[in-house]
């Protein structure tokens, strides 16, 4: 039978530049990367309005087609209440689902939405176990990953490759905060000593009472404590790089991360700490981080204040703000040794996979969704421990659930451990790279997840079908 494959998200191509780092901005990366395998399964439609699904549902079913709805956003933003098949596909890291109807919307608690839409698809095996847990098994639900191995197969090799010893670069148009460069100390974090409001108040008049005094000198004291907190540090010696660039040079052993500074899971401040301590004496290390948010001046000062409070240190990070576009990318991955991933949690992990399916080893914890795919012969296993957390949209911030508390020491090890396997061990290297290029082949290429799926999307329209036909009969009688 003819499929049609209805598909929408939050975010579209037009808005992802200016989306970067706010909620959900991600779903567009999950619902771009699945677009070449529902294309081998049917007819591909992205959906811009809601009312788009519906009136294409009628049109193509009348006409014998098999028409399904695959709605790329969490749970509780799934459209309900649509006439064609609905499937939520999202990605979830925690070790438990909503269950809470908070703020008087039950789309809040997902049991309500999985009562209400024909299937469910999650990118981990822990999420679709607890989907499967929480209605009874009686829900078509598939745990599958984004088909990402094919679009950086030919970066890899099954035989693996060695790592660069040689310079490289990459192209990239936007903001570049590259560390030595900014002439980075801690003396340009202290400020010279300023008159303090305090000091009008230091003598107390002799008709003034002196819990009057007091009062009015916490005051000041308090007054100018808010002025100091709210004054940005020094800047550094020498400013960003912020006119836009042809390249970016790269030299010895480069790691890369790709992530969001909003996201307090990444851990993105302990990953650079580690890396700088770990790499004080070497300057053949270089950290690339890849920021993925719409605002630069939203980590700006931290940034420059954490590189400041670690200088000085001989190895390098380069910071980038900006849109990567899909050759920068991929020349960005091809440019790298290693991939860094110090989260506490992850529903998925994109860059992850793409690094470790163009052959790229990997320093990264293996729990939640990266336990479906990361083992210990594809890089370097990060350590840590279950801790309370709560769900990121949940307004009470109750710790119903738990993340995984990064070990930092495990991850300044891996650094270290990771340049010694590049730089003395190149048969080791090429062994990890190998492994992660094969590993990957075998659990998110084309042909694995599209096989997958195309019998998982005829079990939800069987299921539809049946259902439609007997609340007809239900309703006749």
């Amino acid at each position: 039978m003819e499929r049609l494959i209805l598909i929408g998200s939050k975010i579209t191509q037009e808005s992802i530049q200016h989306s970067l780092g706010k909620p959900e901005y991600s779903y567009y990366f999950l619902m771009k990367e699945f677009i070449p395998a529902l294309r081998r399964l049917g007819t591909v439609i992205e959906v811009k309005r809601l009312e788009e699904v519906d009136a294409l549902f009628e049109q193509h079913s009348a006409l014998g087609r098999q028409v399904l709805f695959l709605s790329f956003s969490p749970p509780q933003q799934t459209p309900l209440g649509l006439r064609c098949p609905t499937i939520p596909l999202f990605a979830w890291e925690f070790d438990s689902i909503p269950d809470v109807a908070w703020e008087g919307d039950p789309r809040n608690d997902w049991r309500y939405v999985f009562e209400r839409v024909q299937g469910c698809i999650a990118t981990s095996r822990e999420a679709a176990a607890l989907v499967a847990s929480a209605m009874h098994e009686q829900l078509p639900t598939l745990a599958l990953p984004a088909p990402v191995w094919d679009r950086f197969a030919d970066l890899g090799s099954p035989h693996g490759h060695a790592p660069c010893r040689s310079a490289r670069r990459f192209p990239f148009a936007g903001t570049v905060i590259d560390s030595p460069a900014l002439g980075l100390s801690a003396d340009g974090l202290v400020r010279q000593p300023e008159e303090h409001p305090v000091a009008e108040v230091a003598a107390v008049p002799p008709v003034e009472s002196r819990w009057r005094h007091y009062r009015r000198l916490s005051r000041a004291l308090f007054d100018g404590w808010k002025r100091e907190v709210r004054r940005a540090p020094a800047a550094p010696a020498v400013a960003p790089v912020e006119a836009p660039i042809a390249e970016v040079d790269l030299r010895g052993v480069v790691y890369t991360t790709v992530l969001n500074p909003a996201d307090g899971r990444k851990n993105w401040i302990d990953l650079i700490t580690a890396f700088c301590w770990a790499f004080r004496d070497n300057a053949d290390a270089t950290l690339v981080v890849k920021m993925t948010h719409h605002s630069l001046e939203h980590y700006r000062v931290v940034l420059m204040t954490l590189l400041s409070r670690l200088a000085p240190f001989a190895c390098r990070v380069v910071v980038l703000h900006g849109f990567l576009e899909d050759a920068q990318y991929r020349a960005l991955v091809a440019a790298s040794d290693y991939y860094v991933n110090a989260s506490s949690c992850e529903g998925l992990c994109l860059p992850l996979m793409e690094f470790l399916s163009a052959g790229k080893p990997a320093l990264a914890p293996r729990h939640t969704a990266m336990a479906d795919y990361l083992e210990a012969d594809m890089g370097f296993l990060l350590q840590g421990a279950l801790e309370p957390t709560c769900w990121p949209h949940d307004p009470t911030g109750m710790l119903a659930t738990h993340r995984y508390r990064l070990n930092w020491q495990s991850l300044m090890q891996a650094f270290r451990d990771s340049y010694a396997l590049a730089r003395a061990d190149a048969r080791g290297y090429t062994q990890m790279s190998a492994s992660a290029y094969e590993k990957m082949r075998a659990f998110c290429s084309l042909p694995v997840v599209t096989g997958t799926l195309d019998a998982f999307l005829d079990q939800v329209a069987e299921r539809a079908r049946v259902t439609s036909e007997t609340q007809t009969r239900s309703a006749a009688t």
